[in-house]
């Protein structure tokens, strides 16, 4: 079997870069893209160059960005451009290969095997790819070219802005294992400091790690991580039009003000209850397990969920369900900051299920309808057209 040839594409302060397309003036003054402080998502989404050489890192507050930079220019995310900038790049990739795996709006992996026949010409094929970039859209990227997903992804972080790097398989430990494990996929802050804690500061130190001592020492994901620090990586790059399998539907909201009373909660879940339960719909699927997540004020964060008794996709269900673990499991310690519903163990809405004796099937097809009218309306005319009073008035009417 041949050599597999894989590219992993990131754009490069893709948001900002955006930005800078439609504000030109930003090119030369330190600009970041940031949330809404008053809306409380007060944190650095993107930044350009200028901003990243005065020290501005991504997901910092903005208050601490400010106090770096002075003059740091600040502007909103306009998410419709990212994604019309997102869908054009994927279609040029598709030029080349249908195996085009996106890993969020910015990055894709390719896969060229069979296509390219060995690492240098995918080296100039990657050159290509960042040169089109340039000329057709005015973005830059950088390009990992490796012989699996997670070396390529590496790859792409290796070197930035603009530029290939390149990770034959005949000497990828002279590469990546003098690299911070923090480098590797999937490896985040709290794995990073666990593995510290055994003296594991570099890909190499995990990758010369007993593969049954980082296994009892991480579980299946450490076995993982050990894999990937080896090169060891099968997974394949997924076809464009692979849909991934959905297993759970959520929204989480953290609004201007703290929530106070019961009838912020209601008023709150009412909403989230409503998008929840119409994106169920839309993918044609119901829920069996309600959660919540709660963040207090103080930043501590709180879990719960149940199993329903009948799957359903229906908003008053979820609310009902929602409020009643939220209502049974807080106390009150302190004003709620954010909250949150997700609907898992999803089933399709065609599948049979066991009907109760006490089950209601009249009152069901009525809320079934009820639900359908208002989704067309909100589709018609825009999400929120149609609201219950609950999410009005903050009370239990759905």
């Amino acid at each position: 079997m041949s050599e597999r040839i894989i590219l992993h594409v990131d754009q490069n302060c893709f948001f900002a870069s955006v930005g800078m397309i439609y504000h030109p003036e930003y090119r030369n003054v330190p600009m970041a893209v940031a949330g809404d402080a008053k809306a409380r998502h007060g944190i650095i989404l993107a930044k350009n160059q200028l901003a990243s050489k005065a020290g501005i890192k991504t997901a910092e507050v903005i208050w601490q960005a400010k106090a770096k930079c002075p003059d740091l220019v600040l502007i909103p995310p306009e998410y419709e451009k990212y994604e019309f900038y997102s869908k054009k790049l994927k279609y040029m990739y598709t030029e080349y290969t249908d195996r085009v795996e996106p890993f969020g709006l910015d990055e894709c992996w390719l896969d060229m095997t069979g296509i390219l026949k060995d690492m240098d010409e995918a080296r100039g094929f990657a050159d290509e790819i960042r040169q089109r970039v340039k000329d057709e859209y005015k973005l830059t990227c950088s390009v990992g070219v490796s012989f699996n997903k997670c070396f390529a992804k590496l790859g792409s972080d290796y070197k930035k802005p603009d530029a290939t790097t390149v990770i034959p398989e005949e000497n990828f430990r002279d590469i990546v294992w003098p690299l911070p494990v923090s480098d590797l996929l999937f490896v985040g802050r709290s794995t990073v400091k666990n593995l510290s804690k055994i003296n594991v500061n570099t890909i190499g130190d995990l990758a010369n790690l007993d593969q049954e001592y980082i296994a009892r020492f991480l579980g299946k994901n450490g076995l993982l991580l050990w894999e990937y620090a080896n090169g060891i990586d099968e997974s394949p790059v997924m076809e464009i039009k692979h849909r991934r399998e959905i297993k759970s539907i959520g929204n989480s909201t953290t609004p201007p003000e703290d929530m106070t009373s019961k009838d912020d909660i209601r008023r709150v879940l009412l909403h989230l209850a409503d998008t929840v339960a119409m994106r169920l719909r839309k993918h044609n699927l119901k829920c069996t397990v309600i959660q919540i997540h709660v963040r207090d004020r103080d930043l501590h964060v709180y879990e719960h969920q149940k199993v329903l008794f009948e799957a359903t996709d229906i908003k008053k269900d979820i609310y009902e369900m929602a409020y009643e673990l939220f209502d049974e499991s807080y106390d009150w310690h302190c004003a709620v900051r954010s909250i949150g519903i997700r609907c898992a163990k999803v089933i399709s809405a065609d599948e049979g299920e066991q009907i109760s004796i006490f089950t209601d099937l009249e009152k069901i097809e009525k809320e079934k309808r009820l639900s359908k009218a208002i989704d067309d309306v909100n589709r018609r005319f825009g999400k929120g057209t149609v609201k219950s009073l609950g999410e009005i008035r903050g009370r239990d009417e759905v």
